[in-house]
């Protein structure tokens, strides 16, 4: 009897058992879903669209937080779907967003200014290289010899300063209270073992500092530069007046000495007299008010300057009284191209001198001189020995005025 009752009861344990375990695991999965939409949400950003598979093209797809979706192959189509809201994800979803489209911009931008940087050079070194171009009159030229119009070397093996090529060719001329300049172009041997050093100056200036009282010739005292010293000699020279163009106020002298001077003007060469423009940057050399040799550099800033029947040039750099006589010099190679002649003044009453327009005979005119007179070959020689003129510091007395 007992046998049988257990045999009644035990299966009706096991089925309470088996009732209570699935309805706890049913309990579970009902909460497993909640649970792992709201790590899963914790964890990646929310996305606005989701891509519904199996469900036939033209139904109806809504989802909720605790909805299944089944996948299948006969279909698929994109609907929005919507989770449990997270700010944390939202605010790191919209910051990474941002972060991108800054980042998207900026190399935008480093990409333009690149590109433009790239092209402003390429055009500043196009220009660089154009500017550089260098004529092939003057690239054939040996810079370590020093060329003159014919040809000739003036000392071999040695190049020149600009010391060299533009202040000591300057020779100061003095007399009668008034001092004027002049620039040596040439070396010719004389009779008796000397030899004739030629200068090339403005005509006024010789009739200004001349000594009147010699009326059969034109004579002046003239001043060589020491280069030992650094200074105009005290020593003077005597320079006779060979030939003069008073018209274009200019004046060629004779000096006689025991020695050449080895400083001689460097003369520019026709083909370059010819391109010579405004704007070309020069020197302009001379003794203003009795000083030792003064160079101002400026420019070239007129081509035609009428003055009587005459035409000059003017240059900007400034020249006052005693740079009369002078030279004007390239500032790239210290060729002579110019002499000074006159500088502007203004009023009548008591003019005022306007140092930056002064006017010179360009090379061209005096080389044209020189060759209806049969002494252009004087512009093509510039050979000399190294000799210096000894004599100490020569001072201005008070009261000297400087030529124009």
């Amino acid at each position: 009897m007992t046998n049988q009752n257990t045999s009644r009861t035990l299966p009706l344990v096991v089925a309470a058992v088996l009732l209570t375990l699935g309805l706890n695991g049913l309990w579970r999965d009902a909460q497993t879903p909640v649970t792992t939409q709201k790590a899963l949400a914790d964890t990646f950003p929310i996305p606005t669209q989701w891509e519904l598979k199996g469900i036939p093209d033209g139904a109806p797809a809504t989802a909720d937080s605790n909805s299944a979706i089944t996948e299948d192959t006969t279909g698929s189509v994109t609907g929005t779907i919507s989770l449990p809201f997270d700010e944390r994800a939202q605010e790191r979803s919209r910051f990474l967003l941002d972060l991108e489209n800054r980042s998207a911009t900026l190399t935008r931008k480093l990409r333009s200014e690149w590109q433009a940087s790239q092209q402003d050079f390429e055009s500043r070194l196009q220009g660089w290289v154009e500017n550089r171009q260098i004529p092939e009159m003057t690239r054939t030229l040996n810079m370590t010899e020093p060329v003159t119009s014919s040809g000739g070397v003036s000392a071999p093996g040695r190049s020149k300063t600009k010391m060299e090529r533009m202040i000591y060719p300057i020779v100061q001329m003095k007399g009668n209270g008034t001092v004027g300049s002049g620039v040596v172009v040439a070396n010719e041997p004389g009779p008796e073992q000397n030899w004739y050093v030629w200068v090339v100056t403005a005509y006024h200036v010789v009739e200004e500092v001349r000594d009147f009282s010699n009326y059969d010739e034109t004579v002046v005292d003239v001043h060589f530069f020491d280069a030992e010293l650094g200074r105009v000699s005290e020593e003077s020279c005597t320079g006779l007046e060979v030939v003069a163009y008073p018209e274009a106020d200019l004046s060629l002298l004779r000096i006689d000495r025991h020695q050449p001077w080895p400083y001689l003007a460097d003369v520019a060469p026709e083909e370059v007299c010819e391109q010579l423009s405004v704007f070309d940057p020069v020197y302009a050399v001379g003794c203003p008010l009795g000083n030792q040799p003064i160079p101002t550099r400026g420019e070239i800033s007129s081509q035609y300057k009428k003055v009587g029947d005459e035409v000059y040039w003017m240059v900007s750099a400034p020249t006052f009284f005693g740079n009369s006589g002078g030279g004007i010099f390239l500032s790239e190679n210290g060729q002579l191209v110019g002499i000074s002649s006159m500088i502007y003044t203004y009023g009548k009453r008591s003019p005022m001198v306007v140092p930056h327009m002064g006017l010179f005979v360009p090379l061209a005119q005096v080389r044209s001189w020189l060759r209806r007179e049969g002494f252009v070959h004087l512009l093509g020689t510039s050979e000399g020995l190294p000799v210096t003129a000894s004599g100490t510091d020569m001072s201005i007395s008070e009261g000297e005025s400087g030529s124009f």
